[in-house]
């Protein structure tokens, strides 16, 4: 595993083995096209591409906290934004809800969105699309520099029958 961004309450890595059983948990959370929840699949997909490449990507979020470093408490994962947008788009999950509210989501998202922009420098903009009931979310993105443009009605995931309304924040690179 590659270390990808050390900050003081958490460390971005690549995804490894030990990560397949926690982070398949969680639909989602190790690529946006699929749910990804069956750990021999995820085991397949990250022989082959190590759940890393240059378009799309999932980092493991672990702890550094003392008494518990190491620890998997989440994932990120970018993807392109659009075909017609000169950006790429993130998502994050804190796995454990008793990890929420401590600094570990904040820390993690801003050095992520350092490392893309650092990594694609023709990445103008990177962009979280965020459910309308997600109020934490809404503000752990403004207090990592995103900015709210609006509502994208009917975009969210979590219920695909009833796709709910989602907040759409951007972070340009100027």
């Amino acid at each position: 595993m590659t270390v990808l961004a050390d900050g003081t309450r958490v460390r971005l890595r690549t995804i490894g083995a030990r990560d397949l059983k926690a982070a398949t948990k969680h639909r989602f959370t190790l690529s946006i096209t699929e749910p990804m929840t069956d750990p021999e699949w995820a085991r397949r997909v990250l022989d082959q591409t190590g759940f890393w490449t240059p378009k799309a990507g999932a980092a493991a979020i672990e702890s550094r906290v003392e008494g518990e470093a190491g620890r998997l408490i989440g994932t990120l994962q970018f993807y392109g934004a659009g075909p017609g947008i000169h950006g790429l788009e993130i998502g994050y999950i804190l796995h454990d809800e008793e990890d929420r509210g401590k600094g570990y989501a904040s820390e993690a998202l801003r050095l992520f969105s350092n490392l893309l922009f650092e990594e694609h420098p023709d990445c103008h903009r990177l962009q979280l699309i965020i459910e309308t009931w997600n109020d934490a979310s809404a503000r752990l993105a403004e207090a990592c520099g995103f900015a709210s443009e609006g509502i994208l009605r009917k975009a969210g995931y979590s219920d695909p029958d009833k796709p709910s309304d989602c907040f759409i924040y951007s972070k340009v690179r100027d």
